[in-house]
């Protein structure tokens, strides 16, 4: 074990687990659970990855060496891959979770209080949530569902100029988590199965320059993000460096967020909030209100339902309970009757027997 890989394991008070989820298709989970996958192989960490996606390529095509495939289909495979969470407590674990698998896996999550039963064996849950116009729904249920659990948005494929505007600060909570747009070219590039980002940090690719700077560029946005992230769980390894690297052009690009010593200093004491400003953050509240308006309105013709199905169930249940005493009522009569058949024939018996010997004597 190398002193990188030994200092990941052991100076980290809790570990992270991240979720990365949506209940929408093609919005970028595979590539986030990619992203923070390798973001450990970089430092040299110990990291392991768990792959629930259905549609290829996923990210076992792309991280052979470090994702599996449950089977999450039945009791038995739900049961092993909850308690591999918790035996690999030391290790920080990414959970690719499908659209089709979204729904299943929180439900078993509520319904075994995973995620308490993590936080009592030091592993701090963190739901990362790709954000979508046909998300909103889900959005709203997991943060009513999780209360005690980290909540972040992630955007993903956001335009680059947003992102000088809504860098990192030291200072405050990371609001969310932001995957800048990238070009055709690079975008081809990263989708590859064969395309490493832990490879393509370390090791020149020999690519045009444009084309390297702009990559490099995105990925020390988004590890610097990562960084801050990680500070902000409380897991304490050695950060990626995005600053001072020996790779071509690498200083001829701006930074976009503050020094790491100053993301390392300072870690988010709230819970992560959607939205970066006051304007978005105020749209994002007013369609939260609407739709837990909706909601509201739902779940109230629903109980409603609810309510007159049960007093249908209760009438019914009352109607065979009082059919079903009938019935003892009938069997205990005809028990008493049968038992005192029983005694008319025991006499009856005795009678005949003793009956021959007294004949001689009369």
């Amino acid at each position: 074990m190398s002193c990188a890989r030994a200092h990941c394991g052991m100076t980290g008070k809790t570990t992270p687990l991240y979720v990365v989820c949506s209940p929408c298709r093609s919005v970028g989970k595979t590539l986030i659970s990619r992203l923070i996958t390798e973001f450990y192989v970089i430092k040299d960490c110990p990291v392991a990855a768990v792959d629930l996606a259905d549609e290829g390529p996923q990210l076992a095509d792309y991280l052979p060496k470090f994702a599996t495939i449950p089977d999450i289909g039945n009791i038995r495979g739900q049961m092993a891959l909850f308690d591999r969470l918790i035996a690999e407590r030391d290790i920080p674990t990414v959970i690719d979770v499908s659209h089709r698998a979204f729904k299943n896996f929180f439900t078993v999550v509520r319904e075994i209080t995973f995620f308490e039963e993590a936080r009592r064996h030091s592993i701090k849950p963190l739901i990362l949530f790709i954000i979508d116009p046909n998300a909103t729904k889900a959005y709203t249920m997991l943060r009513r569902q999780f209360t005690q659990t980290s909540l972040l948005p992630v955007r993903n494929q956001i335009e680059a100029s947003a992102i000088v505007r809504v860098s990192p600060n030291a200072s405050m909570p990371l609001s969310s988590l932001d995957i800048p747009l990238l070009g055709f070219s690079q975008r081809a590039l990263i989708d590859q199965p064969s395309f490493s980002f832990s490879q393509f940090w370390s090791v020149p690719a020999g690519l045009p320059q444009r084309v390297d700077a702009q990559l490099r560029s995105w990925l020390e946005y988004i590890f610097s993000q990562l960084n801050y992230l990680e500070c902000s769980l409380a897991y304490r390894s050695t950060p990626v460096t995005v600053q001072g690297s020996t790779r071509p052009h690498a200083t001829d690009r701006q930074r976009p967020i503050d020094e790491p010593e100053q993301v390392r200093k300072y870690a988010p004491k709230q819970v992560p909030r959607i939205g970066d400003s006051m304007d978005q953050f105020g749209k994002a509240i007013v369609a939260m209100l609407q739709t837990a308006a909706k909601l509201s309105n739902d779940k109230l013709a629903r109980t409603t339902i609810i309510a007159i199905n049960l007093s249908h169930q209760l009438r019914v249940t009352e109607d065979r309970i009082n059919k079903l005493q009938a019935e003892i009522e009938h069997f205990e009569r005809r028990a008493v009757r049968a038992e005192t058949w029983l005694h008319w024939f025991r006499r009856e018996v005795e009678r005949k027997l003793s009956a021959p010997r007294q004949a001689p004597n009369q």
